[in-house]
């Protein structure tokens, strides 16, 4: 392959990709503006009032609200942090910190649009589910109790 026939695939390559992002632009606007808002009228002292049935239950909750609250991980440490200062059990906040970064129900729209809704939603159940297993798990090596 000659040098100019590899420098025109790259051309060829960065212009496919530049109009990728271009088009893909506006779901990734859009689902950074819900996961902000979702943020903002969510706070973790909101959330407290769910938890303190069973550890399963809480589990499940907290999955549910990572899943819906989607973000990075440096803010769902300081997320997880607090709600374990404010009481929340550790298989709650477990479940929130894997369902966080893994499931983003927010996400799946984006997702779909881009890899295909039957992969988006079978990779988010599979985040579901073994966020609560984790969780779960991370509860009974730390000691804790479940049920």
């Amino acid at each position: 392959m000659s040098k100019s026939s590899f420098s025109a695939q790259l051309v060829t390559a960065f212009r496919k990709a530049l109009r990728g992002l271009t088009g893909s632009l506006p779901i990734i606007l859009t689902v950074v503006l819900l996961i902000s808002l979702l943020k903002t009228y969510l706070p973790a002292k909101s959330i407290m009032r769910f938890f303190g049935h069973s550890e399963l239950a809480d589990t499940a909750i907290g999955t549910l609200f990572g899943s819906i609250l989607a973000g990075n991980s440096i803010n769902s440490y300081i997320i997880g942090e607090q709600l374990l200062k404010d009481g929340a059990p550790l298989s709650a906040v477990a479940a929130f910190l894997a369902a966080w970064v893994t499931v983003g129900v927010v996400q799946i729209p984006a997702e779909s649009e881009e890899l295909g809704r039957r992969f988006a939603l079978t990779r988010a159940a599979a985040g579901f589910f073994f966020s609560m297993v984790v969780a779960l798990l991370v509860t009974i090596v730390l000691g804790g109790e479940l049920l």
